[in-house]
């Protein structure tokens, strides 16, 4: 007798390659660095931060909650008490490699010191993979809106931490703020130097921004991207060239950028051939786990068995590791997924 789809999904090993380290914060890990700072939430109840913070309407009203998040951010104990609270998540979901999306140049704005935290999450992170062999690797993320100066320093950040886990560089944030072509040579100078690129694009702006994404920036993976699907011509070409989406299905109906779940285009993507991988993107904020966006997408999309070993196996294939890395993440993969009925 096969087992159940949630007893499934949970005996699958799991890669995870779009997860924001700010937006997997708990209300109860909030409401603690609320008391800490002595915040304006520093009086509400759990269920109050739920209601203040954990709901809004639409992308503007996720970016606002995202903020003040990051308000509550201020030294390396911070993002490590996140950091312990996700990687438990994680290794409770038989998540085996996880990439994670931090911004540095938030801490920057507020005057705090991002090498203490990078450097406090990239020691933190050894710890976990010798303890548990969950193994971490970094994204350092521009925030569009702060501009190109700030872009750069990012860079010159992750460059400097290349040898301590950081893979790619990021551009997230607001769409429709900074054009893309600002950030056109940064990128191509981090890319030069090793690093990875991954972009937000396709989101909540359309098929334009996920073009300039690969075509200026050189994006080697797309956070979202699913305003592709409104252009054959596009799915066709990151199809040929291996271009992966993060796609992320609840945070899409939460930030309203496409809903309901029932009329995603990951299906259409992923039968154009579009390389397609799925995360949960902000679990905290979004308050789900990778393990229930397995279960949605083939309860409301018709993903089969298969189909769902498929999605796993891309994330794995898309990762930001070295070829020998890769392969032999590949080879664990494979040999796990032998032995789930």
């Amino acid at each position: 007798m096969s087992d159940s789809l949630e007893t499934y999904v949970r005996r699958m090993p799991k890669a995870e390659v779009h997860l924001h380290l700010e937006g997997s914060m708990s209300p109860v890990l909030l409401r603690r660095l609320a008391i800490k700072y002595q915040t304006e939430l520093k009086d509400r109840r759990l269920e109050q931060i739920v209601e203040t913070v954990y709901r809004y309407k639409d992308f503007a009203g996720f970016l606002e909650s995202f903020s003040s998040i990051c308000r509550h951010l201020r030294e390396p104990a911070d993002y490590t008490a996140i950091l312990d609270d996700l990687s438990s998540t994680l290794l409770e979901q038989n998540v085996r490699y996880a990439e994670i999306i931090w911004s540095p140049s938030i801490p920057w704005k507020f005057g705090n010191d991002a090498d203490a935290i990078m450097g406090g999450l990239a020691q933190r992170a050894r710890q976990i993979e010798q303890q548990s062999g969950l193994k971490i690797r970094w994204i350092l993320d521009c925030v569009r809106q702060m501009g190109p100066e700030m872009a750069k320093r990012t860079a010159e950040q992750a460059l400097a931490f290349k040898s301590q886990g950081v893979a790619a560089i990021g551009l997230g944030g607001d769409e429709n703020s900074l054009p893309m072509s600002d950030y056109e040579q940064v990128f191509r100078w981090a890319k030069a130097n090793g690093l990875f690129v991954h972009v937000h694009a396709g989101e909540v702006g359309g098929p334009e921004q996920v073009w300039d994404a690969v075509k200026l920036l050189g994006a080697n993976r797309i956070g979202h991207g699913i305003q592709a699907a409104r252009d054959p011509r596009l799915m066709e070409y990151l199809r040929d060239h291996t271009v992966a989406l993060d796609i992320c299905l609840t945070s899409n109906l939460r930030t309203r950028a496409w809903t309901p779940i029932s009329s995603h285009p990951l299906k259409l993507l992923y039968k154009r051939g579009v390389p397609v991988t799925l995360s949960t993107d902000d679990p905290g904020l979004f308050e789900i786990s990778l393990e229930g966006e397995f279960v949605k997408c083939s309860q409301l999309l018709g993903f089969t068995r298969e189909d769902l070993r498929h999605l796993v196996l891309q994330a794995v294939r898309s990762a930001f590791l070295p070829t020998d890395e890769k392969t032999q993440l590949m080879q664990q993969f494979q040999n796990e997924l032998r032995g789930v009925a």
